[in-house]
């Protein structure tokens, strides 16, 4: 049992008892030993006085040699029950008179009846002896012994102790009351602070002050209590007001990201159907999609990134793959040349490792991403794909192929900046359909296990869905990722974008 487990209230009545205790248990020894020595004193005292008269009335028996005066003037001894033995010496040391209690149990020592011990007293638990001389004309002419039990004696000191066990036993009970009642004083502040801090918690409101009844150190302690809830709702307005500001920032930069995101219309009227999933983890996130036409109407380029991190520092990358984005656009709409979505990987690469000064191993910044660019042409009925840790996963002929990226980042400082990242072609003569996502599904976790959803699950999905209208895909989609996530935590951004492409034939949309 841990005495510090236990409650001040206990612990408080525990010690008040226990110093209690201790006090009536020094006080009782005390005493104890006191009416000892009293009652020790005492009956030594009153034996030799009743020695020292007896020795007056015995003096002239023992002038005149007369023992039967001395046995009669010894015998109303007998009226002290107490009284064991009395005996008279000559000068000489002899045994002129005595007197023995018709008691017949008592022993005694053999040196109390010495004749030559004349010790004027002796004491033990048993006995008690004095020694007084008989004078005559200032004379000694022999001496008296007389011997007593100690019974009147035990009788005293036990009624004395017994009077101070019960008086003590009552002192007792009264001070534990008196602890139980006491303890309200200093504990009574204790516990109202103990609820104010409670409510203070469960409310969370810190704009109270809390008032002390006491002028004491409990009055000091609600003080620097009050002094603190003070301060903290200082800071808490201060915190919320920098919250707020920070949360104002954070959701006009969402409202930003958003802005440069291409329009779904933009999207629909270039392919035959499509459907875009994007989720940031966050209000803003690190995963981005572009759409843009380029020199013509059936020309375009469709790119899906997942930026370092999440959340703030995402959408930061996430503004200048866009600004870098913007840049290779312009340059591809004013070329005449063969577009390779390869050569744009290279060119994101190396232009981010350069801005972000990257190519230094010592470099403190380490961004980048990884993601897939598509080119479709669909006047020369021709896509081409370059990935980045991403694949491509397209179906044909009801067939479903995937087409690894490249195992290399973008733009970090591991990256090789003179990487040459590879080309894919897939030809479009046929009804395509092209999905392209981010690791924020494939790596989310969720199940009865807790494994991640990974690619063979989205695989299994694409085959069960690719054939229903695009808008439907989009709500299964949601749900098998929904369903499989449950109450587990959303660990990354992600997108997930799919088109369709029928260049032979009118796509039925439903």
């Amino acid at each position: 049992m841990n005495f510090n487990n236990f409650s001040i209230r206990t612990k408080l009545i525990f010690l008040l008892s226990l110093s209690a205790m201790i006090a009536l248990s020094i006080s009782m020894i005390s005493f104890s030993f006191s009416i000892l020595s009293f009652q020790k004193q005492d009956s030594i005292t009153n034996l030799t006085q009743l020695a020292r008269i007896s020795s007056e009335n015995i003096t002239a028996s023992l002038t005149f040699d007369d023992e039967i005066s001395a046995k009669n003037i010894l015998q109303p001894l007998s009226i002290n029950k107490n009284i064991q033995v009395a005996l008279v010496y000559d000068l000489q040391n002899d045994l002129f008179a005595s007197y023995v209690s018709d008691k017949n149990s008592f022993k005694i020592e053999k040196k109390l009846l010495n004749p030559l011990d004349t010790a004027t007293k002796h004491f033990d638990w048993n006995q008690i002896g004095v020694t007084v001389p008989i004078v005559l004309n200032e004379n000694i002419i022999g001496h008296l012994k007389i011997i007593s039990d100690t019974e009147q004696l035990k009788s005293k000191v036990i009624d004395e102790l017994q009077m101070m066990s019960v008086v003590s036993i009552l002192t007792l009970f009264i001070l534990v009351f008196l602890a139980f009642k006491i303890h309200k004083i200093f504990t009574r502040p204790i516990f109202n602070l103990i609820n104010i801090m409670d409510l203070v918690a469960r409310s969370n409101h810190y704009d109270m002050r809390v008032e002390c009844e006491n002028d004491d150190e409990f009055k000091y302690l609600y003080d620097g209590f009050s002094n603190m809830l003070a301060k903290v709702q200082t800071q808490n307005e201060k915190i919320e007001e920098i919250h707020q500001q920070t949360r104002d920032s954070i959701e006009y930069s969402a409202d930003i990201q958003k802005a440069i995101l291409p329009k779904k219309e933009n999207i629909d009227k270039f392919f035959n159907d499509s459907f875009v999933l994007w989720e940031p983890k966050d209000t803003v996130g690190g995963d981005i999609y572009f759409f843009q036409t380029l020199r013509h109407e059936d020309e375009a380029l469709l790119m899906v990134i997942d930026c370092t991190g999440h959340g703030v520092p995402g959408a930061f990358v996430t503004m200048l793959v866009k600004a870098i984005e913007k840049e290779i656009v312009a340059k591809l709409i004013k070329s005449d040349y063969d577009i390779n979505p390869a050569k744009i990987m290279n060119y994101f690469n190396k232009n981010m490792k350069k801005l972000l000064d990257q190519n230094d191993k010592n470099s403190i910044s380490n961004a980048g991403f990884d993601g897939g660019i598509v080119y479709i042409n669909k006047r020369e009925k021709v896509l081409k794909f370059s990935g980045s840790q991403t694949p491509l996963f397209v179906v044909q002929d009801d067939v479903l192929q995937i087409i690894k990226g490249d195992k290399q980042s973008v733009g970090y400082k591991k990256t090789d900046i003179d990487y040459k990242y590879t080309e894919h072609k897939v030809d479009l003569f046929k009804p395509t359909r092209v999905y392209l996502t981010t690791d924020g599904y494939l790596d989310q976790t969720g199940g009865e296990k807790g494994f991640l959803y990974g690619k063979k699950r989205l695989v299994r999905l694409v085959s069960d869905v690719f054939k229903k209208p695009f808008y439907e895909q989009l709500k299964l989609f949601q749900k098998a990722f929904s369903n499989y996530k449950a109450r587990s935590e959303t660990k990354d951004d992600g997108t997930l974008l799919g088109v369709y492409l029928d260049l032979g034939e009118v796509y039925d949309r439903k």
